[in-house]
This record gives C-alpha cells, structure tokens and sequence, in this order.
C-alpha cells in the first residue's frame, strides 16, 4: 500500500514536470513606451507599414525628441558630437511641443534655486506618423524590404541641461536615460492567403 501511494506521488510529480514543460510561456507585456513623468514618450502600430510616435510634455521645453532605428540597422549609429551615437533622429524632426511661454534661448543655469525649467504645465502631446515604406529619401532605406513586419527601437535623447536642476557633473538628465524602446509594425510585404504575393497575384 505504501508503495502504491508512493509511486502515485511520483508520478503526479512527473506528470506536472511534464505540464509545465509542455505549457507555453507567458507572452511578454506589451512596451507601452515610457508613460510616467513630465515627458512621457509612445509609439504604436498603425497597420499599412505605419507608426505613429507620441510626445507628451508638461514642461516648457520644445528640444525633446525621438531617436529611432529600424531592425538591425548599422549598430554604431552616427556621431553628431552628443557624446553618443544616434540613428535616425531629424528625420522627421520628432520632437516635443510646448505652451508659450516656453524655454528661452538663453538662460543661466539651471539650478534647483532658480529652476527655468518647470514640470507643472498641462500636457501638450505632439504625434508624428512614420511610413516605412516612404522614409523621404533618408538613407540607409528600410531593412529588410521583404519582410511584413518591422521592429522599431525608439528612444529620448535631447533635452535641456539639467531637467530637475544641473547634475553634479553639469550633464542633462536625459529623459529614460536613453533607454530603447520597441514597437513592431505591420502591413509592410502583405500576402494573399494562398501564400503568394500581391504582386504575383496581379502582375508586377
């Protein structure tokens, strides 16, 4: 009787290993972009080889903007003397809106005594749609021309000197300290449900 029981327990014990080999993992939660402080940023697929890009800014300035790559585009980016590399920022030109009065062009430093900056501000959002398909003569071209669906890695990289007051080394406090991104974007090669192309089905 003790055996039977035992060999019971075992093998209810191999059959939930075997369960949770078997079982799929869960799906990882969707990028949401950064959603939380003064700037938050977004980007989301809008089908058709589309995306749109998101800034929305409770602070007075205008110079936050997006940096974005396609796939595996050239991993060492462009230097622009940032102290960084970036991709495809300017183009277009994403970057922040703000209400008037906004930053001004010259400014002394900006310290938590005597902040010109401010956070307090009601949200302006700003929104840019990108078709990959069409990237305004902006070279490199799209990656992988052949492929349906495209990953975008997109990030924050300009700012003023000092978002909250000068860092100790008098270096901006870059919005997500830089970090990517991602959103996937699809309807770029569509196929007809038997497999081929659009192209094939109609002649080229």
């Amino acid at each position: 009787m003790v055996a039977s029981v035992r060999m019971t327990a075992a093998l209810a014990v191999a059959a939930g290993s075997i369960l949770a080999l078997s079982a799929p993992a869960p799906a990882a939660p969707p990028d949401e972009g950064q959603r939380t402080g003064p700037v938050q940023f977004w980007a989301k697929d809008l089908g058709s080889c589309k995306a749109e890009f998101a800034i929305e800014n409770r602070t007075n300035v205008t110079t936050y903007t997006i940096d974005w790559r396609i796939d595996d585009e050239v991993p060492d980016g462009r230097d622009i003397g940032v102290g960084f590399p970036i991709w495809r920022t300017g183009d277009p030109n994403m970057a922040s809106k703000a209400d008037s009065p906004t930053w001004p062009d010259e400014v002394p430093p900006n310290t938590p005594e005597n902040r010109t900056m401010v956070s307090d501000r009601d949200p302006v959002t700003a929104t840019y749609v990108q078709d990959l398909k069409n990237l305004n003569g902006w070279n490199p071209g799209l990656p992988n021309p052949e492929a349906d669906t495209h990953t975008i890695s997109y990030r924050m990289v300009l700012g003023p000197p000092g978002n909250n007051g000068q860092t100790p080394t008098e270096t901006p406090e870059w919005i997500g300290d830089r970090q990517w991104h991602t959103v996937t974007v699809t309807g770029c090669n569509p196929t007809t449900p038997g497999g081929g192309s659009l192209e094939e089905l109609f002649g080229s």
